[in-house]
C-alpha cells in the first residue's frame, strides 16, 4: 500500500510544506520493512520539488484534469488513484476539491488540517462531504482540533492530534548571542513594515534588525542561533512554527501568537502583543532591548527549551505517525515507538 501526501508546490519557505514532506518522509522509511510506502505528490507539475531544506521523501507525478466549475476550478481525478494500492493524505485547502471524489472512488483518505482557520474555504456542502467521507482527520495543534470539531460535529472521533518535529540539533542555543532582532517580512507585512518603522529613531546603535526572507533552513537556523529577540507576526496559524524555532535558539520571542501558538507560549521565553498593536509592540521590543541591555548577561532558559523540544521531538512525531498508520489499517506490528 502506498500513501500519497498531497502537496502544493510552492518554491518560497512554508513550514507547512516542510512538515508534510518530513513526515511523509518518516512513514516512507517506516514501511520499508512493512510492505508499504509513502510519497509526495505536486499534481499537474513536471518536475517541481521543494529545495529549501534537504528530504529525501519520493515525489510522484500526475496530471489531474481540470473542469471549470464556478470559482474556483476542481480538477478531475478519476483514474489517478488506485483504491486497491493507493490511500491519499489531502491538506486541509484541497478538502473541497478531492475529498469527495477519492470517497467516491471508494479511495481511502486523511484530511491534514495544518491550519484550522484554512478548512472555511469551499462551499459547506463539500466541505461536510469531505470530512464525513475522511478515515482521519489529522490535526497539528490543539486549536486545530477544536476548529474541526466546532465545524464538523460527528468526525470528533476521527480527529487525531500529530505533533511536528523541530530539528533540534538545527535549531538549538549553542552560539554566542548578538544584538540582532530577526523577524520574517512575509508574515503580515503591513504590521512588521509598522514595527519596524516605529523602532527605528529609538533602537540603540549596537542593536540590528535583521529581516529572515530568502534564506534556507540552514541559514536561517544560523541566524535564529545568534539573535536575542524574535519578533512574531503570526496570524491565525494551524501552529506557527518560525517562533518556535527561534526559542529552542535561545531567542526572546515578542509578538501575535496567531490562536495556536498558545500551546506552547511560555512566560520564560514568549510576550503576547495583542494582535494589530504595533505601537505596543514596538513598545515591548524596547523594553526588553533595555532589559537586556542592563542585565549583565544574556539568560537562555535551558529547561523550559528542553521541554519544548521534547513536545516537538522527533520520538513524539515518530509516535503520533505510528498512531496515524494505524487507524488508516496499515502494518506497524513490530516498529518500536
Amino acid at each position: 500500500m502506498e500513501l500519497i501526501f498531497l502537496c502544493p508546490a510552492i518554491k518560497k519557505a512554508i513550514g507547512g510544506v516542510k512538515v508534510i514532506y518530513r513526515q511523509a518522509e518518516l512513514i516512507h522509511k517506516l514501511g520499508q520493512s512493512h510492505g508499504f510506502s509513502a510519497a509526495v505528490m505536486h499534481p499537474n507539475t513536471f518536475f517541481f520539488r521543494v529545495r529549501w531544506f534537504d528530504s529525501q521523501v519520493p515525489v510522484k507525478r500526475a496530471f489531474f484534469k481540470l473542469r471549470w466549475m464556478g470559482k474556483p476550478s476542481l480538477s478531475n481525478v478519476s483514474g489517478v488513484f488506485d483504491a486497491q494500492r493507493q490511500m491519499v493524505v489531502i491538506p486541509e485547502l484541497w478538502a473541497r476539491k478531492y475529498g469527495a471524489q477519492l470517497a467516491d472512488m471508494g479511495v481511502s483518505y486523511a484530511i491534514y488540517v495544518q491550519n484550522g482557520y484554512y478548512i472555511t474555504k469551499g462551499r459547506p456542502e463539500d466541505l461536510d462531504r469531505a470530512y464525513q467521507s475522511a478515515r482521519c482527520i489529522l490535526t497539528i495543534s490543539e486549536d486545530a482540533s477544536r476548529c474541526v470539531a466546532l465545524a464538523f460535529p460527528g468526525v470528533e472521533s476521527r480527529i487525531l492530534r500529530v505533533h511536528c518535529a523541530v530539528d533540534v540539533k538545527r535549531f538549538k542555543p549553542d552560539k554566542a548571542k548578538e544584538n540582532i532582532i530577526t523577524y520574517m517580512p512575509r508574515k503580515l507585512a503591513d504590521h512588521s513594515s509598522k514595527v519596524v518603522f516605529f523602532l527605528r529613531h529609538h533602537l540603540p546603535a549596537h542593536w540590528t534588525i535583521v529581516p529572515i526572507d530568502g534564506m534556507t533552513e540552514v541559514q536561517v537556523a544560523d541566524l535564529l542561533e545568534r539573535s536575542k529577540i524574535f519578533m512574531a507576526f503570526s496570524h491565525f496559524e494551524g501552529l506557527a512554527l518560525p517562533p518556535l524555532e527561534a526559542a529552542l535558539s535561545g531567542n526572546q520571542v515578542i509578538g501575535y501568537t496567531g490562536q495556536a501558538a498558545k500551546e506552547y507560549w511560555r512566560p520564560e521565553i514568549f510576550e503576547e502583543i495583542a494582535s494589530g498593536d504595533v505601537v505596543g509592540f514596538a513598545q515591548r521590543v524596547l523594553a526588553k532591548v533595555k532589559a537586556i541591555d542592563q542585565a549583565q548577561q544574556f539568560d537562555v532558559p535551558l529547561h523550559t527549551i528542553g521541554n519544548l523540544a521534547d513536545t516537538y521531538s522527533e520520538v513524539q512525531e515518530r509516535k503520533d505517525m505510528l498512531e496515524f498508520l494505524k487507524v488508516m489499517g496499515l502494518n506497524t506490528k513490530g516498529l518500536p515507538a
